[in-house]
């Protein structure tokens, strides 16, 4: 009986061990997602930046300009905007969403799917034009 009892203790502060891991590592992820990592989810490629909506806006739309990319549509109010842009036949978006007074998440999507390269490009020619080191 005892050495049940034991097992089960055991088993339960290893449980209690990985979940406290995990709690961790999920922590650790999303402070490397504030620090200006890039996350691509469901196609789209997303990064904080330091920086006003108002700023960022206007960085990714000179971003597009710089790509010599067609801009389609834009759009923008107090906590989001969306710029659409075409490169040949394909589909750019552009989405721009304050989430502080100095920090805007954009994500960019290159196609229907996604293209994790084509949207780092993008991202990159924004972050320089917003002075971000290391893009």
């Amino acid at each position: 009986m005892f050495k049940r009892f034991a097992g089960f203790v055991a088993l339960a502060a290893f449980t209690q061990c990985l979940i406290g891991c995990a709690a961790v590592g999920a922590l650790l992820g999303l402070a490397a997602v504030g620090a200006g990592t890039y996350i691509y989810v469901d196609g789209k490629l997303q990064r904080d930046y330091e920086a006003p909506l108002d700023r960022a806006y206007e960085a990714s739309l000179e971003a597009v300009q710089e790509l010599r990319l067609e801009l389609t549509e834009k759009s923008k109010d107090i906590s989001e905007a969306q710029i659409r842009a075409k490169d040949n036949e394909t589909s750019i978006w552009i989405g721009l969403e304050s989430l502080e007074a100095n920090r805007t998440k954009i994500s960019v999507r290159v196609g229907y799917t996604g293209d994790e390269q084509a949207s780092r490009r993008i991202h990159e020619a924004i972050a320089r034009r917003l002075g971000v080191k290391g893009s």
